[in-house]
């Protein structure tokens, strides 16, 4: 039997199916009983067993008279009327009242191909108010959704008016054609889906988009409906039913809009911008970029409006953001913070002086007068930065820091700009006090070296690194972190990296002459060491000083340090690679390495930088890039070091997945030259290192 239709979240369409079919029979072309639902049998005071596959139309209504619902005469006439009309092709509606008082509406619409569908409907009770019956008659016509009856190859076989208006053709045009040639192409993956529910489940619904005539794409909330063939069980119609929803669409754009842009300037919104701000942070953290947050705050605005009103002074904040909004880049962003405060966003620049700049450009795009009706108007920016890192690690601080150095500005005479001075201070004297006793410290004996030990992912010890340490007679332990960049930037980095060089040489020879099984002894090499032609020689000289066989030293170069110049390096490289010293590749995932050089450099290793590895535990994609850094050393048959490994299962996960070597906490802290040999001693290999 048919199901019993069901519209869900169509009210309309709910209403109309609510109000037709009450009772539902399909006959076939020779006018014989094929599908009915269970109201049929009921409305025409029929028994269950009365409705068989097969039966005429003019059985059935013989077999009314005979069960009392109609006189013989109106029985008669109802078969006739139902042969002659279905034999034209054309509709039939029409009033007949049962021998028990109740009228029935009984409608017979023709079907493509030939049969019709008979739909019975008690209006006993609409009779009592005409012009209820009148809309009920017209709801299925005039519903404002669509509904849409298919054949089982889901070919349309009639449709409401609705439906024209939805799709902009004529039901004529649409009848034979698949209803899925009214789905845009955009959504055809979706078919897929839908074939699946209305197999599994018997109906779908869910959204997609309408074609109309015109080329317009109308979204449109669906549910489709299978009816199955009472005899093969097998599907063979469907009911579509379509409500437009454009302008809840519509509402939904706007309203996400609204919740993410200043509804006067149209710029995002404070709490957009702390979104992006959020998600810029990490990128900026992983890349060592420097990210300014700029906070604008206009002078002297509350006395525009308070002198004009509220509506003068937002055509002034609607010029500011205007004005703001042409000088910057695709990348930043730029919001209002409410009031007359404006914030921006200037992600991955070089240099403070990068946020300096910007900084001037909003002080002369606001220099300007402001022309608000028969008023020229003038305000000034004072304008507070905060840099990322150095300003703050996290949103509320650099904006915390913005404001504060805003104020800052005003306090200084207002239309300038302020970077956040505590820190900015604190920064530049500390880089001095570090820079000049950094030129005394190696003349001083300051600077020494502690070894970190390297093993392989099984275990068995392979080499040790020599790490950079300051111990300041008055200062104390000076982490590297705060002198080496000083050192990078000032060029002394040159003369302490030869030291450090001559220093992990003649140690590792030491160490042999001690008893010492060979090892691998791992050296960093700064940018400027690297930038120097003569660089190989210095590394030539170490090695023929100390008479360290070339074997045992490795030269770690930074990912970033090698691909500032690769022609240049990849020079460098091939000659130390002559010599027989092993090269590798530092830090390898932070820098931006072209695989074209990669693959040209003559390097042994490549290292991956502990960032990636402090939370491989947990953050996919640390794991993702580490594990490809894996796979790709392997594919160019290079050797694969993890640094910064601490814990048991970052351990088991590098190895698990191929890392070769493994250096940190977890197995050893760096340790000074004594401690160091004893360490190596005890657990060094008891044959030759190979390479």
């Amino acid at each position: 039997m048919l199901p019993t239709p069901h519209s869900g979240r169509f009210p309309a369409a709910k209403a109309a199916i609510a109000n037709l079919p009450q009772g539902i029979g399909v006959f076939d072309a020779h006018l014989q009983l094929c599908q009915w639902d269970h109201g049929l049998g009921a409305l025409l005071l029929l028994a269950a067993s009365d409705l068989q596959v097969g039966l005429g139309s003019a059985d059935l209504f013989h077999l009314t008279i005979l069960r009392g619902a109609f006189s013989p005469a109106d029985g008669e006439t109802l078969c006739h009327q139902l042969r002659e009309l279905t034999e034209r092709q054309q509709p039939l509606l029409i009033e007949q009242t049962r021998a028990d008082g109740h009228t029935l509406h009984i409608r017979s619409v023709p079907m493509a191909g030939g049969g019709c569908v008979l739909i019975c409907t008690d209006i006993t009770e609409r009779r009592a108010n005409a012009r209820d019956g009148q809309l009920s008659l017209k709801m299925f016509l005039h519903a404002p959704d669509g509904i849409i009856f298919t054949d089982g190859a889901h070919r349309i076989v009639a449709n409401n008016p609705a439906t024209e208006q939805l799709t902009g053709q004529e039901s004529s045009t649409l009848t034979d054609c698949s209803v899925f040639g009214l789905i845009h192409p955009a959504h055809s993956g979706l078919l897929t889906g839908l074939h699946q529910h209305l197999t599994e489940r018997g109906g779908w619904d869910g959204e997609f988009e309408v074609i109309h005539k015109s080329g317009d794409k109308v979204p449109v909330s669906a549910r489709v409906a299978r009816v199955d063939d009472q005899q093969t069980g097998q599907p063979s119609n469907y009911i579509w039913l379509l409500a437009d929803i454009s302008e809840r669409r519509h509402a939904e754009a706007e309203m996400r809009h609204i919740t993410r842009h200043d509804t006067l300037t149209g710029l995002i919104n404070r709490k957009t911008l702390v979104t992006h701000l959020t998600e810029l942070l990490p990128e900026a953290r992983r890349h060592q970029q420097h990210l300014a947050v700029l906070l604008v705050d206009l002078d002297h605005f509350k006395l525009i409006n308070d002198a004009l009103g509220h509506r003068i002074g937002d055509e002034v904040l609607l010029q500011v953001a205007h004005r703001l909004a042409r000088l910057f880049r695709e990348s930043d962003y730029i919001a209002r913070f409410g009031g007359d405060e404006f914030v921006l966003i200037l992600p991955a620049i070089n240099a403070p002086a990068d946020a300096a700049v910007v900084a001037n450009k909003i002080i002369g795009a606001l220099a300007a007068p402001f022309v608000v009706e028969e008023h020229e108007l003038h305000t000034s920016p004072s304008i507070g930065i905060a840099l990322f890192p150095s300003d703050g690690d996290d949103g509320d601080t650099l904006l915390k820091n913005a404001d504060a150095a805003m104020y800052h500005a005003k306090a200084v005479g207002r239309n300038n700009f302020q970077f956040f001075a505590s820190e900015m201070n604190r920064m530049t004297s500390e880089r001095l006090d570090i820079e000049r006793k950094l030129r005394r410290a190696v003349a001083h004996d300051e600077l020494s070296l502690h070894f970190q030990p390297q093993f392989a992912a099984s275990g068995e010890l392979t080499g040790v690194e020599a790490l950079l340490r300051w111990l300041h007679p008055t200062d104390g332990m000076i982490a590297p972190d705060r002198f080496i960049p000083v050192a990078e930037e000032t060029g002394i980095i040159v003369e302490i990296g030869e030291w450090a060089l001559q220093s992990a040489c003649r140690q590792m020879r030491q160490w042999l002459d001690d008893g010492l099984p060979p090892l691998r002894m791992a050296v960093n090499v700064s940018a400027r060491q690297l930038r120097r032609h003569d660089f190989s020689e210095t590394v030539a000289n170490a090695l023929a000083a100390t008479s360290l066989p070339p074997a045992l030293l490795e030269l770690e170069i930074t990912e970033s340090a090698a691909m500032e110049n690769p022609h240049h390096v990849i020079t460098i490289l091939q000659q130390l690679n002559r010599m027989g010293v092993t090269l590798a590749i530092d830090d390898f995932g932070t820098g931006y390495s072209s695989l074209a050089y990669l693959k040209l450099f003559p390097i042994d290793r490549l290292k991956i930088d502990r960032s990636f590895v402090a939370d491989i535990e947990h953050d996919l994609n640390d794991r993702a890039i580490a594990f490809g850094a894996i796979a790709l050393a392997h594919s160019l048959n290079l050797k694969v070091i993890a640094e910064g490994v601490e814990t048991e299962s970052q351990h088991d996960l590098l190895r698990s997945n191929g890392c070769d070597e493994i250096q940190g906490y977890l197995l050893s802290k760096p340790l000074p030259s004594a401690a160091a040999f004893d360490f190596l001693h005890a657990r060094s290999p008891a044959r030759p290192l190979n390479g």
